[in-house]
């Protein structure tokens, strides 16, 4: 377990991390003296398991703390609710982890107003324990889920949910592969997996007349756009664009919203506990359907 305290002159937080999700969950003494600790501060940090994040951030919101949770907001979407209820009854600011909001490369491409009509989402990563108390939907999936909530505005139709995945090394969902389609008739196709060789995360957009493929890792972003320069008999008419964007540090950039948004100077680039809530809300009807294949 790690103690933080964090200080921008605007705000003082103290952040509860645990490298040992059972360690984390062990002694209910442990749970109070983490709580005791973030009393102190006007905000508190928490990056702790899933499993774990009802019980301690619950303890901070009710104490009137403003807090940053690490993704996911929670291990449900019924745990979720209770803890964006509990800071919208205390009138403190939720915000929570999704990191991958605040990825250059992300951000540049939600800057050309995408309209997508079809994507195709990687992310694969090599085994590690760390996160393995929760099955990989909840552990990377998250991530994209929240991220293509982003760029379609709205949420997928949840009965229409299509999605396999399978245990190979931890006792839960390791790998999983999940198709979404949305109202305006976006079709997503999403494939998470910690047990990979090689890390990807990657998105490709395929939108009218335009196609994204942006590589959140190394920051490149291709765009191949229609122009009228020729006809199609001639050849696919297209014009091709490579950039590779600078990097920034996602992390700085979440806490500085949530700091932003505590001073009352938020400019909505935070991730909200309802806008995470929706995630966990697709997360529940992700599981729902690998349950029932199981």
């Amino acid at each position: 377990r790690k103690l933080s305290i964090f200080s921008t002159g605007h705000a003082f937080m103290i952040s509860l991390r645990s490298a040992q999700p059972r360690r984390a969950c062990a002694m209910p003494h442990s749970r109070k003296a983490k709580c005791a600790a973030a009393c102190a501060s006007e905000s508190t940090d928490i990056f702790t398991p899933a499993s774990t994040h009802l019980d301690i951030a619950r303890g901070c919101l009710d104490r009137g703390k403003h807090l940053l949770i690490e993704k996911p907001l929670a291990a449900s979407f019924s745990e979720g609710r209770i803890l964006v209820e509990s800071a919208e009854k205390n009138g403190v600011v939720l915000h929570v982890g999704h990191s991958e909001a605040f990825n250059a490369t992300f951000s540049k491409l939600l800057s050309y107003g995408p309209k997508p009509l079809f994507m195709e989402v990687h992310r694969l990563a090599q085994y590690s324990p760390r996160g393995t108390d929760v099955p990989v939907v909840l552990d990377l999936m998250v991530h994209d889920l929240h991220l293509i909530l982003r760029l379609c505005k709205e949420e997928p139709d949840c009965d229409t949910i299509a999605a396999t995945g399978v245990a190979v090394i931890s006792d839960d969902i390791d790998i999983a592969n999940v198709r979404l389609v949305f109202p305006s008739g976006c079709v997503a196709n999403l494939t998470a997996s910690r047990i990979s060789a090689k890390r990807m995360r990657k998105i490709r957009i395929f939108s009218k007349d335009n196609y994204f493929s942006a590589d959140l890792d190394s920051g490149v972003l291709d765009h191949y756009f229609m122009t009228d320069a020729k006809p199609l008999a001639q050849g696919m008419p297209f014009n091709f664009q490579k950039e590779t964007v600078a990097s920034v540090d996602a992390l700085e950039a979440e806490h500085h919203a949530f700091f932003n948004e505590i001073m009352g100077e938020g400019r909505g680039v935070g991730v909200q506990g309802k806008e995470a809530l929706s995630v966990l809300k697709i997360a529940d009807r992700i599981m729902q359907q690998l349950q029932k294949k199981t």
